[in-house]
C-alpha cells in the first residue's frame, strides 16, 4: 500500500492564487485585445456621474423579455479620464447617455481579477451610433402603431379652452423647467391656478409615473395638461418616445401641450400632443398668449357694445327733444283747446236754456189743450160703453141657445159617421203599414203587411205576387163573363 505523503507528491495540487492566476492568464490569452459587446445596461447607479469607479451589468434578453445571459462590467476611474467616457455619464455628449434598460455597444477588455476570482468587462470604449440606431428603430416601430391605431392626431381634436386658467402641470419637482413655467404664468397677472404633479423626466421611470399623473390631473378637472422637462441628449429625451406613454396621451381626455427638450428636439410625445412647445417658458407664453387673445375679444366686444350704446343713446337724446318739443306743442294746443270747449260749452248753455223755457212754455199750452179734450172725450165714451152693456146683456142668452143647437146636431152626425157603427154591421177597415185606412189596392205592393180591423178583433196579410194561373184564369172569366175574384191577398 501506497503512502499517502508519496500521492501528494505525484498530484499537481494549486493554491487559490495559482488557480485565479492561471486563469487570469488563460482569459489574457483568449482575449488578447478588446472585444465590443452588445447589450441592455441594467443596474446603473443613479448616481453614476459623480462616483469613481462606476459598476453595472450587461444583460441578453430571451424572448419573453427576461434577463437570460449577464456579465458585470465597469468604468473605472482612470478609464473614464482616459477614454472619455465622462461625457457618457454626465450627460456632457448631445445624443447619448448611458442609462438602465438602454441597448448598448461598448468596447471592453475581458478581465478575470485574480484576487476575488471575479470575471467582468473593463469598457474603453462606446459605440454611439449603435445605440442610437436601437433607439430610432423603436422610434421607428411606436410611430408605425401609432398611426395604424389613427392616435397621433387624436388628441388634437379635444378642444382647447379659451380661457385655460386651470392648469395642471407634470414636471420634475424644483426643477428649472417646473420654475421657468410658473414664473411665465405668475408674470402675465392673470389668475392662474396650477395642479403640479412631480414624475421623473428621465430613466425607466418616466413612463409610468407620466402616465400616472396624466390620470390624476385628468380627474382633477384640470383645462389643459403641460407635460416639461429641460433639454438633454437623445438618448435621454428617447424616454418620451415609449408607447405606452404616447398613447397616454393621444387618449387623454384633456388638450396636453408638451416642452420636452431643446428646440431641436421631437419626441413621440410632442407629436401625438395638442399643441408642441420648444421650452417651459415658451408653454407658459402659450396659454397666456390665448387668455390674453380672449381678453382681447372681449375687450373688442365692451368697445363696440359701448359704441353702440352711444349711438343708441344719442338717437334716444335726440328723439327725446324732439318728444320735448312735440310735447309742448301738444300742451299749448290742449289749452286753446280747452278755451274753445269752455266758450262753446258757455253758449250752448245758453242757447239750450232759452230753448228749453220756450218748449215747457208750448209743453204747458198743449197739456191745457188736451185736458180739455180729454173731460170732453170720457163724458161721450162713458155713454157709448153703457149703451153697449145693454145690448150684450139681452143678446147673449139668445145667441148661446142658437149655438147649443148647432152643438147637438153636429153630435148626432158624429155619432152616425163612427166606424165602430160601420164594423158593427159587418164592415172592416184595412191599414197600411203606417197604421193609415188603405183605399186603393196597387198602394200595398207584394211583400206589404197589412192589417184588417173587424168589429171583433184584427186579421195581419201580406200581398203576394200575382199567380200566372190565377192571373189566366182571371182573362178566361173575363172572356167568359165570370167575376173576378178577390183572392189576391193570403192571410197568415
Amino acid at each position: 500500500m501506497e503512502n499517502p505523503s508519496d500521492m501528494e507528491d505525484r498530484r499537481d495540487i494549486l493554491t487559490v492564487r495559482q488557480l485565479n492566476e492561471r486563469i487570469s492568464d488563460a482569459v489574457r490569452a483568449s482575449f488578447p485585445a478588446t472585444v465590443w459587446v452588445k447589450g441592455e445596461i441594467q443596474r446603473l447607479p443613479s448616481d453614476a456621474a459623480r462616483r469613481s469607479h462606476v459598476y453595472f451589468e450587461l444583460h441578453e434578453t430571451g424572448a419573453s423579455g427576461a434577463a437570460e445571459y449577464q456579465i458585470p462590467a465597469g468604468i473605472m476611474g482612470w478609464d473614464r479620464q482616459k477614454f472619455g467616457l465622462a461625457r457618457y455619464l454626465d450627460g456632457s455628449d448631445p445624443d447619448l447617455q448611458l442609462a438602465n434598460k438602454l441597448e448598448v455597444c461598448l468596447e471592453a477588455q475581458v478581465d478575470f481579477y485574480a484576487k476575488f476570482g471575479k470575471l467582468s468587462l473593463k469598457i474603453v470604449g462606446v459605440d454611439k451610433s449603435y445605440a442610437l440606431g436601437q433607439l430610432e428603430a423603436r422610434r421607428r416601430e411606436v410611430l408605425a402603431f401609432l398611426e395604424k391605431e389613427g392616435l397621433l392626431e387624436l388628441n388634437r381634436t379635444v378642444s382647447l379652452p379659451e380661457v385655460p386658467l386651470h392648469v395642471g402641470l407634470v414636471t420634475s419637482v424644483g426643477s428649472a423647467a417646473e420654475r421657468d413655467f410658473l414664473t411665465g404664468l405668475e408674470q402675465s397677472g392673470w389668475a392662474f391656478r396650477v395642479e403640479s404633479v412631480g414624475a421623473k423626466m428621465q430613466g425607466e421611470r418616466v413612463q409610468a409615473e407620466v402616465v400616472a399623473a396624466l390620470d390624476r390631473l385628468e380627474n382633477d378637472g384640470v383645462e389643459v395638461i403641460v407635460i416639461t422637462r429641460g433639454g438633454g441628449s437623445r438618448a435621454d429625451l428617447s424616454w418620451f418616445d415609449q408607447q405606452d406613454l404616447a398613447v397616454a396621451i393621444a387618449r387623454c381626455p384633456v388638450p396636453v401641450v408638451t416642452a420636452i427638450g431643446h428646440e431641436i428636439d421631437t419626441s413621440i410625445a410632442d407629436l401625438v400632443a395638442h399643441h408642441i412647445c420648444k421650452t417651459p417658458t415658451a408653454a407658459a407664453e402659450f396659454l397666456v398668449d390665448r387668455v390674453d387673445l380672449a381678453a382681447g375679444r372681449v375687450e373688442d366686444g365692451t368697445e363696440r357694445l359701448l359704441d353702440a350704446v352711444g349711438d343708441l343713446l344719442g338717437a334716444a337724446q335726440s328723439r327725446l327733444e324732439v318728444a320735448r318739443q312735440l310735447g309742448a306743442v301738444v300742451d299749448r294746443g290742449l289749452l286753446s283747446a280747452r278755451l274753445r270747449v269752455q266758450r262753446t260749452a258757455g253758449r250752448l248753455q245758453q242757447t239750450v236754456g232759452r230753448r228749453l223755457t220756450r218748449a215747457n212754455a208750448r209743453l204747458a199750452t198743449r197739456a191745457a189743450d188736451l185736458g180739455a179734450v180729454a173731460t170732453a172725450r170720457s163724458v161721450k165714451e162713458r155713454r157709448r160703453l153703457a149703451e153697449c152693456g145693454r145690448r150684450l146683456a139681452s143678446e147673449a142668452p139668445r145667441a148661446m141657445r142658437r149655438r147649443a143647437v148647432r152643438l147637438e146636431a153636429l153630435g148626432k152626425q158624429v155619432e152616425l159617421m163612427d166606424p165602430a157603427r160601420l164594423l158593427a154591421r159587418g164592415y172592416s177597415i184595412t191599414l197600411g203599414p203606417e197604421g193609415k185606412a188603405l183605399v186603393r189596392a196597387k198602394d200595398a205592393g207584394p211583400g206589404t203587411v197589412l192589417t184588417t180591423r173587424l168589429a171583433e178583433g184584427e186579421l195581419r196579410s201580406v200581398v203576394q205576387p200575382k199567380d200566372t194561373t190565377r192571373t189566366a184564369k182571371r182573362r178566361t172569366r173575363k172572356k167568359t163573363g165570370e167575376e173576378p175574384g178577390q183572392g189576391d191577398l193570403s192571410l197568415f
